[in-house]
């Protein structure tokens, strides 16, 4: 039996604790001394502790604690809807577009134009579903993996 998703266990405005897992494939190595090859990926444990860090303090999630494994992430992880709901839109903009912002060379988190914010913030159907996702502990996971995946 597959596990349950998570959109099934709990409803996305209310506040709760999750244990996520992000799991390497194909024998690929996450942190650690791969001992097949002889390469060592330690160097990846502080640019995914940055990543977490970065993306919390944009969304609204807390990183409770964490375990960097050699193919693997553990974390447990608090979604604040209640927190999110207090944001003004621009505020919800600035942040999605730190995360998201379009086409970009650099992976780093930047800052976003005024005139960015203001096309986000004269959509107000968008910003709903923008502060959703801000508090959604999938999309937390999501902006956290996909960089990693790229390495």
């Amino acid at each position: 039996m597959g596990r349950s998703v998570r959109s099934e266990l709990f409803q996305a405005d209310e506040v709760c604790i999750v244990h996520a897992i992000q799991r390497c494939v194909r024998k690929a190595f996450l942190a650690g001394r791969d001992d097949r090859t002889g390469i060592d990926y330690s160097f990846r444990r502080e640019w995914i502790r940055r990543r977490m860090e970065a993306l919390a303090s944009v969304f609204g999630i807390d990183v409770l604690t964490y375990a960097i494994m050699s193919n693997h992430l553990h974390v447990i992880l608090r979604n604040r809807p209640d927190v999110v709901a207090t944001w003004s839109d621009q505020e919800v903009a600035l942040r999605w577009l730190k995360v998201f912002p379009g086409r970009r060379l650099d992976e780093q988190l930047a800052e976003p134009t005024d005139s960015d914010i203001a096309r986000l913030v004269a959509d107000a159907e968008r910003i709903s579903i923008l502060r959703r996702r801000l508090s959604d502990i999938s999309w937390f996971m999501r902006a956290l993996s996909e960089p990693i995946a790229r390495l």
